[in-house]
């Protein structure tokens, strides 16, 4: 298991929290749920990175891999019914998208 990629994703997650703020507070409270397990992800991957037990690596993937889904479903109903306002969401949800491949590199590799 190559603890690189975790430790890109870690930074990933970190930028994507700093990124997604303004995205955050432009939206209200209609993106906590992905806030909350974007920061659970980072604190989890922090850990598996520091301690190497793959299980909790394991579980940090999980977690990884749902704040993913949970950023794009999310922002679904501002990207479909308020378009003007897409483009603040684009750094955000790029950060977002390199996360899977990442994580799922980090498992096989």
């Amino acid at each position: 298991m190559q603890s690189i990629y975790q430790i890109l994703v870690l930074s990933i997650l970190l930028s994507g929290i700093v990124s997604g703020f303004l995205t955050f507070r432009m939206s209200g409270m209609k993106l906590a749920p992905h806030f909350i397990v974007l920061i659970v992800s980072l604190i989890i991957t922090l850990v598996g990175i520091l301690t190497l037990n793959t299980t909790i690596i394991y579980a940090a993937v999980i977690l990884q891999l749902l704040a993913v889904i949970t950023a794009y479903t999310q922002t679904w109903a501002v990207l479909k019914y308020n378009f003007q306002t897409s483009p603040a969401y684009a750094p955000h949800l790029t950060l977002m998208t390199l996360i899977p491949i990442l994580s799922l590199a980090s498992i096989l590799a």
